[in-house]
């Protein structure tokens, strides 16, 4: 069996990754105990996080695990997705297991054989993209068991009460709709590595979605004119794209300073006119 895993862009820059074959011996059976003995492997290097990524081949099937030491930063990170992995079955590939033995933090999930999607003007994967968001908009917000941060709490030191308040939802959001984590196969789109997933307004994962389309072509009104097919992006308002705006050039400004927090922020502010002039 050959495993095909989507290559990384030229110039991506990812973290370094421990090969399936060099993991130690009993982390690698605590995964095969899980998914079968391993017949192939092959690295995945999209992801900044992980230490361990790849696709793995099996007697049953296809699956896919990732996975950081002990102590990594980046373990409650794991711990987030896969509390978040019973909500979300119909738009992401099943959590099969969370190993938290061996010294080490590993999510393995089915396998799916899907490219990255592609976000360019005309692309055949933006309908998928569109269905995903919208049936993502539909789930019904994680029970209060689940420990998920609050969207609006990233930006409490950047705006005030009133502001702070459009930002604030209870729907579960993923907040890191880059294309690297929705996968197309050419009939529909994956949502993956929920790492990130808080709760808030479910209109927010379509603004980042926007801004990405943003990022690879697409103007302004164009990217928001193509959201309004998703029926919780008509609940922003111009108040709330206005505030996500200031968010994001504050803290921006906060991280890298005047001159790159306007060019970093130039595509959110484009995006807050775009609505306004709807």
């Amino acid at each position: 069996m050959t495993l095909r895993v989507p290559p990384p862009p030229a110039g991506f820059a990812t973290a370094p990754r421990v090969p399936w074959a060099e993991l130690e011996p009993p982390i690698r059976a605590c995964v095969e105990a899980a998914v079968g003995r391993v017949g192939d492997a092959a690295t995945v290097w999209a992801g900044f996080s992980c230490d361990f990524a790849a696709a793995l081949g099996t007697a049953h099937g296809s699956y896919f695990a990732k996975g950081v030491r002990a102590g990594h930063p980046a373990v409650p990170q794991q711990h987030v997705e896969a509390s978040v992995a019973p909500y979300v079955t119909g738009l992401s590939p099943r959590l099969v297991r969370h190993i938290r033995r061996c010294g080490w933090d590993v999510l393995v999930f089915e396998f799916v054989d899907a490219d990255h999607a592609d976000f360019s003007p005309g692309s055949r994967d933006l309908p998928q993209v569109a269905d995903a968001l919208r049936r993502l908009g539909d789930l019904p917000p994680p029970g209060a068991g689940v420990p998920l941060a609050r969207a609006a709490d990233r930006w409490a030191t950047y705006l005030d009460t009133t502001s702070l308040a459009l930002l604030d939802g209870d729907a579960l959001v993923h907040t890191d709709l880059n294309p690297h984590n929705l996968l197309a196969d050419g009939q529909r789109a994956y949502l993956v590595d929920w790492a990130y997933a808080t709760r808030g307004p479910a209109w927010l994962d379509v603004a980042y979605t926007v801004l990405r389309l943003m990022e690879n072509g697409h103007t302004a009104a164009d990217a928001e004119n193509w959201a309004r097919q998703i029926p919780c992006w008509n609940a922003v308002t111009e108040a709330a794209a206005d505030a996500l705006a200031t968010a994001h050039t504050r803290a921006w400004r906060e991280l890298a300073g005047p001159e790159d927090a306007r060019r970093c922020s130039a595509r959110v502010r484009a995006l807050a006119g775009a609505i306004r002039r709807r």
